[in-house]
């Protein structure tokens, strides 16, 4: 976590020998900026912290859930990607609602469902009520990524976006660091109060999305001018430079279908689908497979954080570098390419604990690494009319492999009794990913934003 305070701290640093134009602007920016990085981003990543962990906690309970319920991986596979039926469904739905009814309501509304949700996964005792409360849990969770990458571009100007998305996007690796051995020690209250270890998961780990809830309405604002935190003259500041980004070349104000059906965001979209698939096979699957090499429930629990712990480094590192250097496109690019020559080579080498562990860190790396720098791209094409759809079209669509990602690890689990195959497989479509995205990319530099917002 020391990391993220690093990154927030980063975020009001400009780059490096910057203009005489440039130094002006960072100074009379920088303290607005702090303070708007201080009072939201730390708020909003816990929520991304707990929204995570109450997706992905499903991953350590299935380690005894499993076997108490008599569910295969199939239907494992089947239950743990019942969220994301909904959680496609529901995004856009969700972003315009947030659009209309403003962050401050529409996040706490969130926030509270999949608390209440994610208790519920305790209570389920065969395959049907598995997949519904899953499918329940997307529902509720459909809105929170999406919106909040909307939210962002709504308070931070460009050159700060790509930390401040590194800074929230590392919440949420840091939830599968640290989750994995909370849920491993929970599972230890296995029998009190007439409970099993797994539902004590699901009812402790949900207890932090309540009082969240409880605070949202107190510590967001909708915009910059209802920030009553900060003073007139800076509310206004920050405004007007948001506004000046919004009629510069920054984003095609398209119409919306017409932005969507364009062939960089097909193209993007068709890279974060693919990218998914490496994305949630070791969200959902990463315990198992280090189960596999026989370790012990608690000693699988605390590997397991560790390619999550090195997937924060890397979404710090790359999105300041993103950011200083003002190139999104190859930062995303190496990332994924690296993401996916690792699941291939522990695919490969699957049962050799060196190489198969240390590939699986690799990747835990380079693919957390690309995904807040990807979403630079497709925000710095939209227009602010199509943003909030927009963002959550492309999010909706790549989450399809939120949901075919466990159905493939699993059914080829089954079909083989190794994880080889299905690495090697998700691996080839993080390799895919990588091709795609130069042809994808939009060549956006701060340096020019700047320039074209004069």
């Amino acid at each position: 976590m020391c990391a993220v305070g690093t990154a927030m701290r980063s975020i009001v640093r400009g780059k490096e020998k910057p203009t005489k134009e440039e130094m002006m602007a960072d100074f009379a920016g920088a303290d607005v900026m702090r303070r708007v990085a201080w009072r939201l981003l730390p708020f909003l990543g816990l929520g991304y912290y707990v929204n995570a962990l109450d997706r992905s906690n499903i991953a350590v309970a299935a380690l005894t859930m499993n076997k108490s319920l008599g569910f295969n991986a199939a239907e494992y596979g089947l239950g743990a990607g019942a969220f994301f039926w909904s959680y496609i469904l529901f995004q856009v739905p969700a972003n315009v609602l947030l659009a209309r009814l403003g962050a401050r309501r529409w996040l706490t509304t969130i926030i509270l469902a999949w608390a209440l949700c994610s208790g519920a996964t305790a209570l389920v005792t065969n395959v049907t009520s598995f997949v519904l409360v899953r499918f329940l849990l997307g529902v509720a969770e459909a809105g929170y990524f999406s919106g909040v990458i909307f939210f962002l571009t709504c308070w931070f100007p460009d050159r700060y976006r790509g930390r401040a998305m590194g800074v929230f996007y590392a919440f949420a690796a840091a939830a599968v660091s640290t989750g994995a051995p909370i849920s491993g020690n929970i599972l230890m209250l296995h029998g009190w109060l007439g409970l099993e270890g797994w539902q004590w998961v699901f009812l402790i780990e949900a207890a932090p999305a309540v009082l969240l809830a409880c605070l949202a309405p107190f510590v967001l604002r909708d915009r910059p001018a209802d920030a009553h935190w900060l003073k007139p003259e800076e509310r206004d500041w920050l405004q007007s430079t948001l506004n000046a980004e919004q009629r510069s070349g920054r984003g095609r104000e398209l119409p919306q279908w017409a932005a969507l059906r364009s062939s960089p965001i097909l193209l993007m979209t068709a890279a974060y689908l693919l990218l998914g698939f490496g994305v949630y096979a070791n969200v959902f699957f990463l315990p198992l497979m280090i189960k596999d090499l026989g370790f012990s429930n608690l000693i699988t629990s605390y590997l397991a954080a560790l390619p999550a712990a090195l997937g924060v480094l890397g979404m710090v590192l790359v999105s300041r570098s993103s950011d200083r250097t003002g190139e999104r496109v190859w930062h995303v690019t190496v990332c994924a390419l690296a993401a996916g020559i690792g699941l291939v080579v522990a695919g490969i080498f699957t049962g050799d604990r060196i190489i198969e562990l240390g590939s699986l860190c690799v990747v835990g790396f380079a693919i957390s690494a690309a995904l807040p720098t990807f979403w630079n791209l497709p925000t710095a094409y939209f227009g602010p009319a199509a943003a909030a759809a927009g963002i959550a079209t492309i999010n909706s669509i790549g989450n399809i492999s939120g949901y075919a990602a466990p159905q493939l690890v699993g059914i080829l689990r089954d079909a083989t009794g190794t994880y080889s195959i299905a690495l090697v497989v998700v691996g080839v479509m993080g390799v895919v990913a990588a091709v795609l995205l130069p042809f994808a990319g939009i060549p956006v530099r701060d340096a020019e934003l700047r320039r074209a917002a004069v």
